[in-house]
């Protein structure tokens, strides 16, 4: 089903959060009878096994994927990569700062699991990065199976976030067994990790370039962001001799505005969240030229 950056789809659906790898349901290929009872041999139904639901039709060709296994293997990937110094670190500063994060939505025919590295990289004293992972996978073929690279700032009791490009996707990849799916996972995710330094260059760049803050709401708006977000966003604007239409401020501080409005303030699903993220950066980080300075480093 497609929606619009509005949020306005032909039905809501279901939003699950799953605390642990084990909490995940499992799926199972089942027949599927057409209107007279017969059984469509072309075709094979996706039933969740704890509900019994089928959420979803697929071609009897279709191979599946669990999510289970899914969050298992990136999982395993998590753990091996983990650094027990800066994630200790990490919950110090931030209680709610949490390595791993699974939702389950549209009614479970699809699921997104996040995984924070702990790797930290500095830009400056007051900008610290960890990379992380953003892994989707669904029963229906949208987005099986397919994961991205993301970035999370610790700050103000806040993990702020902002999609980079995807680096790896496995759409087409009909994996044998377990082995195969930790492999590829382990292969992306270090993938991801050798061009995180580059990635976080955009981040750099934003923090030395400025645009009019009078352009802050049609660039936001240009994108495909709904107004009554937009203005809301707005309201946390820097006011010059009390306006806020005077001015001009770094893209980077902008962006902040923005994202911390997404952090905190809404709920969506995570189609819809991926959907404003990719917005917000590629209105306020995006645009203008390179410029030379600022420097990245391992912390």
């Amino acid at each position: 089903m497609s929606t619009d950056l509005d949020g306005r789809a032909m039905h809501e659906s279901r939003t699950e959060t799953i605390r642990s790898p084990e909490d995940v349901p499992l799926y199972s290929l089942v027949p599927v009878r057409g209107p007279d009872g017969e059984v469509l041999d072309a075709y094979r139904g996706v039933q969740r096994q704890d509900t019994k639901e089928v959420v979803s039709v697929m071609s009897r060709k279709y191979g599946l994927v669990q999510h289970a296994d899914l969050v298992r293997a990136l999982h395993a990937v998590g753990e091996a990569l983990d650094k027990p110094d800066t994630q200790e670190e990490g919950l110090r500063l931030n209680p709610r700062f949490t390595r791993e994060s699974i939702r389950l939505y549209s009614n479970g025919r699809r699921m997104e699991m996040k995984l924070v590295i702990g790797k930290k990289y500095r830009v400056d004293s007051q900008n610290e990065f960890y990379p992380a992972v953003r892994l989707l996978n669904s029963l229906d073929g949208d987005t099986a199976v397919r994961m991205e690279a993301y970035s999370i700032r610790i700050a103000c009791c806040n993990q702020l976030h902002a999609s980079a490009q995807s680096f790896m996707e496995f759409r087409e990849l009909h994996l044998a067994s377990a082995e195969d799916l930790l492999g590829q996972l382990q292969k992306a995710t270090h993938e991801i990790l050798d061009h995180y330094e580059d990635a976080l260059e955009t981040y750099v760049t934003a923090m030395h370039e400025t645009m009019p803050i009078a352009a802050f709401v049609p660039a936001l708006s240009a994108a495909g962001i709904p107004e009554r977000h937009v203005n809301r966003m707005a309201q946390h604007l820097p006011e010059y001799f009390g306006s806020t239409l005077w001015g001009r401020s770094s893209r980077w501080e902008l962006y902040q505005i923005a994202t911390s409005y997404l952090s905190r303030e809404i709920n969506v699903n995570p189609q819809r969240e991926r959907a404003f993220e990719r917005a917000a950066a590629r209105a306020l980080l995006l645009e203008g030229s390179a410029v030379e300075g600022g420097e990245l480093t391992p912390a």
